[in-house]
């Protein structure tokens, strides 16, 4: 992760979208005011996405209890091919 002055990013802000799309690489922006993360849209929704679930207490509780029964044998689950089938 890459770490610049907000100077910085200003003057190779499209190099640094660039970067952080393409690779899904962070840049941190560094002010004496306070630090900012900059990262892709398409992480931000998976961070989201994944905080929405851990405040999610039944499907937290669902998915901890999916992964005991897997790892106790009780379940086998799907093969990567079986869950996308349907994709060309």
């Amino acid at each position: 992760m890459e770490a610049i002055s907000l100077s910085e990013g200003r003057k190779r802000l499209f190099e640094l979208r660039q970067t952080v799309v393409d690779n899904q690489e962070q840049v941190i922006l560094t002010h004496k005011q306070g630090n900012v993360v900059l990262i892709s849209m398409d992480e931000w929704e998976t961070f989201r996405e994944t905080l929405r679930l851990l405040n999610d207490k039944a499907a937290l509780k669902a998915l901890v209890e999916s992964f005991e029964a897997h790892d106790d044998g009780l379940t086998t689950g799907k093969t990567i091919a079986e869950i996308f089938n349907d994709l060309p």
